[in-house]
């Protein structure tokens, strides 16, 4: 770890060319979109200015503290942060925004656990012979939400990647899936114009919701790459109901299928052995958008039985409200996860996961940003939304949630700009505005930067789909342009590898023990995050014209 350390004592102190020009183009389409000038006057420059570092520190460490243990939603320690955090919204005066006279919303976690003893499969061919399949090594069941005992029979149809691209490439053309079992395997195809919209394809929930919609009854997701190693695995998801309890929220599999499974390489190739196909030769083909659809002459069923186990959890929503007459009534959403993992695996003999850097450093941040607001005298013309949201970390079901039942009007969100571990460790000199590609929003994005003197860098790691792993993305997937901020990797360090050093504290560091207030900060960096994030939102509050969707984007025609 000198790398860290080192830097960290001098940062204290004073695959288709075409794609490239489609990028550089809605780039540019988006910054010439935001064509009206936003002024910044002089009390919110002083605020801006005025932003402290202490008072940051001072968040993140009340909130990273032990005695939180790690903000685990349904325990006291989370239970501390909510309390903190509408004691902070009340002393600025930030008015309540969520249930009605509350600063909550309140909404049900559902816990699923497979009973692993319960869960069989079945292959049958044309001439009635039977096939049971072996759990854990042929299939593992997906936690079904919404059944205590998920089952399903029906064809076997292989669907490709079980991609559905308007546009660009589609695995369901011309094959009948209702009633149909679907087989599909992780990953999509080359050629998908952005890492943005990379991740929001590979993404299980996003195929299993295509599948739904396409007619299927469930579905078998095979990744060749990751084997199945434990025989005894502990297969488990959180969703969150609504009141009624019928309908579930998050990020992966949210119950509309009658079953859902994962399937091994074993299992694929066994498939495509009585099949009459060449497995190899179809992964290539689908690889470069080749259509190789077929059904199976199979039909397979599975059943397994779920438990679930229910408890009450909080959103945090405090409002700014707008001054024109007509366009408070709309809102910008600032968002940011309040919980983290609690307590685990003990490393180094300490089992508290504090989450200094994921994410009290965010939560601090929109604490931050609401004082601006507030003591800054900013007078935004929309209105201003500061939501904490819980169960990020379980799989976006807090902002899943909010963004499809929203204590305001629906249709009144009309951007989110959400904050997620900014990892400030590092002079920050550039940024990545992760999906404000896909909106006008990017010139919101150019406006704060120039001011603040910031380049703006594409993702550098789009690998690690950071896209579709955060709060940002349930917004999205309801409609509303957003966005999250990144680190970019401009240094002012001679000869020094930005990437590789954040590559090497993230792998100390994240979901880990050592994530507390005595890890690497670099609060002058903390000040500029939040000032940008600020001006963000504020030229979208101040601006008449509400963001919008590139022409043609697929996130904006419904390709989520």
């Amino acid at each position: 770890m000198d790398i860290l350390r080192s830097f960290f004592n001098y940062s204290q102190n004073p695959n288709f060319e075409m794609n490239k020009y489609l990028s550089l183009l809605l780039l540019l389409i988006s910054v010439q979109a935001f064509s009206q000038k936003v002024s910044v006057p002089g009390s919110v420059k002083r605020a801006m200015d005025q932003i402290d570092t202490v008072t940051i520190r001072n968040h993140i460490a009340y909130l990273a503290d032990d005695k939180l243990k790690g903000r685990l939603p349904g325990t006291e320690g989370y239970q501390m942060a909510v309390d903190y955090v509408i004691d902070q919204f009340q002393k600025m005066g930030i008015q309540p925004g969520g249930d009605p006279g509350l600063y909550t919303q309140k909404l049900i976690l559902r816990k699923t656990v497979v009973n692993n003893s319960s869960a069989k499969a079945v292959l049958k061919d044309k001439s009635g012979n039977v096939d049971s399949l072996i759990f854990a090594k042929d299939f593992q069941p997906v936690p079904h939400p919404m059944l205590s005992k998920a089952s399903g029979e029906g064809t076997l149809v292989f669907v490709g990647y079980g991609v559905d691209i308007p546009g660009i490439y589609s695995d369901y053309e011309g094959i009948d899936l209702k009633g149909k079992v679907l087989v599909m395997v992780a990953g999509v195809p080359d050629g998908i114009p952005a890492s943005t919209l990379v991740s929001h394809f590979t993404s299980p929930g996003n195929k299993m919701n295509t599948a739904f919609s396409k007619g299927a009854i469930g579905v078998i997701l095979v990744n060749p790459r990751l084997p199945f190693t434990n025989p005894n695995p502990t297969l488990q998801s959180n969703v969150a109901l609504n009141p009624e309890k019928i309908t579930a929220y998050g990020r992966g599999f949210v119950g509309n299928l009658g079953f859902a499974l994962n399937g091994s390489k074993s299992f694929l190739t066994g498939l495509f052995l009585n099949s009459g196909k060449n497995l190899d030769k179809v992964l290539a083909d689908i690889k470069v958008m080749k259509n190789s659809s077929f059904e199976f002459p199979f039909t397979f069923s599975a059943s397994y039985s779920n438990s679930h186990t229910e408890f009450e959890s909080y959103n945090l929503i405090g409002m700014i409200p707008g001054t024109d007459p007509k366009l408070k009534s709309e809102y910008v959403v600032h968002s940011a996860h309040l919980d983290h993992i609690g307590i685990g695996t003990p490393v180094d003999g300490d089992s508290i996961y504090n989450g200094a850097h994921d994410n009290a450093s965010g939560v601090a941040s929109l604490l931050e940003i609401a004082r601006i607001y507030k003591s800054g005298n900013a007078r935004p013309k929309r209105s201003i939304l500061i939501v904490m949201v819980t169960a990020e970390e379980m799989g976006l079901v807090g902002s899943s949630y909010f963004a499809a039942n929203p204590t305001v009007p629906r249709s009144s969100i009309i951007a989110n700009v959400n904050t997620d571990m900014p990892s400030v460790i590092a002079p920050l000199l550039s940024i990545v505005p992760l999906g404000a590609e896909h909106s006008s929003i990017m010139g919101n994005v150019k406006f704060a930067a120039d001011y603040l003197k910031l380049e703006v860098e594409k993702d550098p790691e789009p690998e690690q789909n950071r896209f579709v792993r955060s709060d940002q993305y349930s917004f999205v997937m309801n409609g509303v342009p957003s966005l999250h901020i990144k680190y970019g990797n401009k240094t002012n360090v001679l000869g020094f590898n930005l990437d590789a050093f954040v590559k090497e504290w993230r792998a100390k560091y994240y979901h880990k023990p050592a994530d507390g207030m005595d890890g690497i900060f670099n609060f002058t960096a903390a000040k500029t995050y939040v000032q940008l994030n600020f001006l963000i939102s504020y030229s979208i509050a101040q601006t008449s014209q509400k963001p919008s969707w590139n022409k043609g984007d697929l996130f904006g025609i419904g390709g989520n």
